[in-house]
């Protein structure tokens, strides 16, 4: 799972949020925001400046944190596409160094611990944003400028947090915006030394082609959403046209790419021990460092592992009587431990979704799932009615075949949007194999009840801006994954009639907690050292049991990215270790209901952050 409302940095200012505005778009400099930097204030106000910066920076990210506008102008953003110049991006470059500079003065001394906290989330934040800029090759990533167009553009459409007809306008304002945004991303990327990675350049030009081919955006939705708007037809025309010239322009430029930076050696993607460790102190910002947690993804390996094909042996010859009786596989004290295991997910794959049927049957997932919950009394649930699932846009296919946009955290009565990827999923025949219905309850769980979806509307609820809106990596994903192992330990399971349902569901989760630690450590192994490709392959299918087109497919997103896929297992053991020590703490009145929503109440913080506040409210 990725999450998609910080895909990109973005922002915050205002009316529709419940803050005011701190300045008219008309008047932002960088020198009047210097200005007010300088004179100080509380740790909420330093948050909100640099919100409002990376907001001037890139209008689109806006929506992933439910700003549109400011106080007299509500469209302000919606219809801006960031300036990608040379001049804009060495201007960001030096803001980023003065306000670093400036919170690096702050006296820790002089602040509570809540201010302690928020003070050094921020800054980790601007020195990630800083090394993106500086050593990690944001602003020469083609990926990355494709990326904010297509969510630029389907972020307008996607939530109806506004009237569709204000909505429009700025699509067609972003559509006439479209070219002057390409010709500043053509610039970034013409020098011949910008060479991205084969993957990068695969990727970007498969999601140009998805963006203006037939059924895209343009080409479907947008037509479809004018024709029954209530629009004049003066101004349908006008969107209609400008949207025809954005069209052309990400074709033309999709052309000049094709013939001028994809054919370059490609570049690098590994980003080698000193970046890798750099980049992970800053976004993991977690207890154990590379080597450490490394050595933990390790033990967990085999410890898990062991788990499985113990789970396995026990069932494998009850769960699979019928094929022994008819010879088609052997008992299990006949076969190795790779084998039960393959046996019995070869027989749970066949109870599984099409491609067709796999978002009405993960809606169908909901009820069971939510009454568990609620007689476990795990936590109290908001509405699931506020969680959509749907096909994922274009502009987001090929790397991940799930993922979900919660509720932004300043519009946090809006719908939280889980996405699968249809067409990558229909790519090959062993990722539905991958999503049998006992996965597929854990997937629904990982990324709706009770995982990322109420997550986020606990955490939207919070009051203190930074922690609320600069999200701990390893706390969002950890939750997920140690949500999914919990109710399971408690007794869930999607057979709840079968004499082996529940070892069939622990051994479905016992195979994601695998995926969890392998996806550390493929991704700490390949970007800090020259391991082979094809030995974490060889990892995936031997040791995580997954079909190979899934391995290879989290090979190419180990490609694309670096750091996020350690989180997740980082993540559940944080949590795991707090959960002890909490355990400890309370004694005989622990309860789950009580911890989880301690865990999810507070924003999601790192976990320094979060031990304490567990450890000390919890007294």
């Amino acid at each position: 799972m990725k999450l998609l409302n910080r895909l990109l940095p973005g922002a915050l200012l205002f009316a529709a949020c419940s803050l005011s505005a701190i300045v008219n778009a008309d008047e932002f400099t960088i020198e009047n925001w210097k200005s007010r930097v300088e004179a100080g204030g509380n740790m909420d106000h330093y948050g909100r400046l640099y919100l409002e910066f990376l907001m001037e920076e890139n209008p689109v990210s806006g929506g992933g944190y439910g700003i549109h506008g400011i106080e007299d102008d509500p469209s302000w953003y919606d219809r801006r596409l960031p300036d990608v110049s040379h001049a804009a991006a060495a201007e960001g470059m030096a803001a980023r160094k003065f306000f670093l500079e400036k919170l690096d003065a702050i006296d820790t001394k002089k602040l509570g611990r809540p201010d302690q906290i928020d003070l050094h989330i921020l800054k980790n934040q601007v020195a990630l944003d800083q090394l993106q800029e500086t050593h990690l090759g944001t602003l020469t990533n083609p990926l990355n400028y494709v990326t904010t167009l297509g969510q630029g553009m389907s972020g307008l459409v996607f939530r109806d947090y506004a009237p569709i007809e204000e909505r429009l306008r700025s699509f067609g304002a972003r559509c006439k915006a479209t070219g002057k945004y390409l010709e500043g991303v053509r610039a970034a990327l013409s020098p011949p030394d910008v060479r991205p990675s084969l993957m990068n350049k695969t990727m970007t030009a498969s999601r140009l082609g998805g963006m203006t081919g037939e059924g895209s955006l343009y080409k479907k939705t947008l037509p479809d959403l004018v024709e029954n708007s209530g629009l004049d037809e003066k101004t349908r025309a006008k969107i209609l046209e400008a949207c025809t010239v954005a069209v052309d322009d990400i074709n033309r430029f999709a052309l000049w790419f094709d013939e001028t930076v994809a054919p370059r050696e490609d570049g690098e993607w590994r980003l080698g021990p000193e970046l890798y460790d750099q980049k992970y102190k800053l976004q993991m910002d977690y207890p154990l460092g590379p080597e450490e947690l490394l050595a933990e993804a390790e033990r967990w390996l085999d410890q898990k592992g062991g788990e499985l094909v113990s789970v396995g042996r026990k069932i494998h010859d009850e769960y699979l009587a019928d094929e022994i009786e008819a010879g088609k596989v052997k008992k299990a004290a006949d076969i190795d431990d790779q084998q039960v295991v393959k046996n019995i997910f070869a027989k749970m794959s066949e109870d599984r979704s099409t491609t067709e049927t796999l978002i009405a049957d993960s809606y169908a997932m909901a009820d069971s799932i939510i009454s568990f919950v609620e007689e476990q009394n795990l936590m109290d649930l908001p509405p699931a009615s506020k969680l959509r699932i749907e096909d994922i846009p274009p502009h987001l296919r090929g790397t991940t075949v799930a993922m979900i946009a919660t509720a932004p955290p300043f519009e946090p009565h809006l719908e939280s949007v889980w996405f699968w990827d249809l067409e990558f999923l229909a790519s090959s025949p062993d990722f539905l194999k991958e999503y049998n219905r006992p996965a597929l309850a854990m997937v629904y769980i990982h990324e709706g009840v009770p995982g990322h979806f109420v997550q986020l509307e606990y955490s939207n609820r919070f009051e203190r801006v930074i922690p609320k809106v600069f999200w701990n990596g390893p706390m969002v994903e950890g939750w997920a994954s140690y949500i999914a192992t919990q109710l399971v330990d408690v007794g869930f399971t999607i057979y709840p009639d079968d004499p082996v349902g529940h070892e069939l569901q622990q051994m479905v989760d016992d195979k994601l907690i695998l995926r969890a630690i392998i996806n550390a450590i493929i991704d700490l192994r390949l970007h800090r050292t020259g391991w082979p490709e094809e030995e974490a392959v060889k990892l995936m299918i031997e040791k995580g049991f997954q079909e190979e087109s899934e391995a290879r497919g989290k090979l190419a997103r180990a490609k694309l990215s670096s750091v996020q896929l350690a989180t997740y297992f980082a993540g559940h053991l944080a949590i795991e270790k707090i959960l002890a020590e909490y355990k400890a703490l309370k004694g005989d009145s622990f309860s789950w209901k009580d911890f989880n929503e301690r865990l999810v109440s507070a924003g999601s913080p790192p976990f320094f952050a979060t031990r304490e506040y567990m450890l000390q409210s919890g007294r």
